[in-house]
């Protein structure tokens, strides 16, 4: 996990995401299939992206070069007065 002044990025050394994983993975109650014998709703990531919509930022995914999954919550910083 790497923390910076716009954002929090997050990354696993898994198998990467599928093109339709990564598509869906930030719909409401979608669950890819590797994770459906495994407890859960499917609404975390689409409460993320929610979150993340309500305070101007986004999140994003993506497969990094070299193998495993790479997510990005992105916020945008607040104006100095």
């Amino acid at each position: 996990m790497e923390v910076d002044a716009g954002g929090v990025t997050i990354r696993d050394h898994g198998p990467g995401l599928t093109e339709d994983d990564r598509a869906r993975m930030f719909d409401r109650f979608y669950r890819g299939a590797t994770s459906r014998a495994v407890p859960g709703t499917g609404l975390g990531l689409a409460i993320v992206r929610q979150v993340a919509e309500a305070h101007g930022g986004s999140v994003t995914a993506a497969n990094a070069p070299d193998g495993g999954a790479v997510l990005r919550l992105a916020l945008p910083q607040p104006a100095l007065v």
